[in-house]
């Protein structure tokens, strides 16, 4: 439906319902951009914590809290948790009284836990009314509600609301964390934030275009700019910039890869990765008999193995320097020169003495190599 607007004028009297309108166009309307333009997830705190504790018995168990936080749902309502929550096994145990077990283990699977909004009616404060008004509340907490979902649970699409909708009823679930429990004393052993490949999503930005204010542009992966944390960005100084790597803990970011407004890549440690059709790798250099050549920095040995990539080596035999000759006029043939499946370099000759009588001497050589990994054209 069409969003409206009320409207007054003078000396009208204004019902309860006008008032309400207000207020629900601005909630409405918060949540609808919310809803597009965010993507739901936890946005500050809202963290499963943890403290050691034990049983009567001396059986170890954690006391689970969920921090203090704010989240956005699916349908752009806010869950806000203004303190800490408790995360009770006995909650656990009444909504899943018959956990699954890890097999011949007393401890459960991963549980997902989730928060999800909850209205509640809180009593009018004033106690006066008029002469035709009608007792209620006069506001509405919208708390939130630690809930336990089945294992699974945290990968299931959500229904999504309608484009003109408002905040939702409370029913979509943000995950906040994973836990296991004991069944043998009926308490929590494990917290987590990632369990079987799902993580807390964060709350983010639905965009098709981030633009900059000032020139610059940073993403990085955590809100403060201590020292280690990566990011990226995007400068239109000198010319114009995309650099990723780490802040130095000044606010300022060592560089790991730049790309200039000229395309040109520069890396501080190697590339590796798939090729694309008909590119090749190169590594060259001189080895002696009995090394193992190297393969091209970003090349995939499990590729070559594979035949995903193709290898080639070719080798060119050096001749020793004439003051390494056992033997003064003695000359050097080479003998062998090849590369073997590990890549070792087989690489001799033999140092003679030309129309002279003595034995012929062999002994191991170095040779000159190029290492090429190649991937095919597409359809050769």
């Amino acid at each position: 439906m069409t969003p409206l607007r009320p409207l007054f004028t003078d000396g009208a009297i204004l019902g309860a319902a006008d008032l309400t309108t207000l207020s629900t166009l601005d909630r409405d309307r918060d949540a609808r951009h919310a809803r597009h333009l965010h993507t739901p997830g936890v946005a500050s705190g809202l963290a499963l914590t943890s403290t050691d504790d034990q049983t009567a018995s001396g059986a170890a168990f954690l006391d689970v809290t969920l921090t203090a936080g704010y989240a956005v749902d699916g349908t752009g309502r806010e869950l806000v948790a203004a303190a800490a929550l408790p995360v009770s096994p006995d909650r656990f145990l009444g909504e899943i009284p018959n956990p699954v077990k890890q097999p011949g283990s007393d401890i459960s699977v991963w549980y997902p836990v989730f928060v999800h909004g909850l209205d509640a009616d809180v009593a009018p404060t004033n106690g006066q009314l008029g002469c035709q008004a009608a007792t209620g509340p006069t506001r509405v907490a919208e708390d939130i509600e630690v809930e336990f979902g089945r294992p699974g649970d945290a990968s299931v699409e959500q229904p999504v609301p309608a484009p003109d909708a408002g905040p939702g009823d409370g029913s979509w679930r943000v995950l906040v964390g994973f836990v296991q429990l004991d069944t043998s004393i009926g308490k929590f052993v494990e917290v987590a934030a990632e369990a079987d490949g799902v993580r807390v999503p964060g709350a983010g930005a639905r965009a098709g275009l981030v633009a900059g204010q000032t020139g610059r542009v940073e993403v990085r992966a955590v809100p403060a700019t201590t020292a280690g944390v990566p990011a990226v960005t995007l400068d239109d100084g000198d010319g114009g910039s995309l650099v990723f790597g780490l802040h130095n803990g000044t606010g300022s970011i060592a560089p790991l890869m730049t790309v200039d407004a000229s395309g040109n890549l520069e890396v501080t440690g190697t590339i590796k990765g798939v090729q694309t059709a008909g590119t090749v790798l190169v590594a060259s250099g001189t080895a002696f008999d009995g090394v193992v050549l190297p393969l091209p920095a970003g090349a995939d040995a499990a590729a070559i193995a594979s035949g995903a990539l193709t290898l080639s080596v070719l080798l060119t035999p050096r001749h020793p320097a004439p003051d390494s000759r056992p033997t003064t006029g003695q000359r050097f043939i080479p003998a062998e020169c090849r590369v073997d499946d590990e890549r070792r370099v087989h690489c001799w000759g033999t140092w003679f003495t030309p129309g002279g009588t003595s034995t012929p001497e062999d002994a191991s050589s170095a040779c000159d190599y190029l290492v090429l990994v190649s991937v095919g054209q597409a359809g050769a």
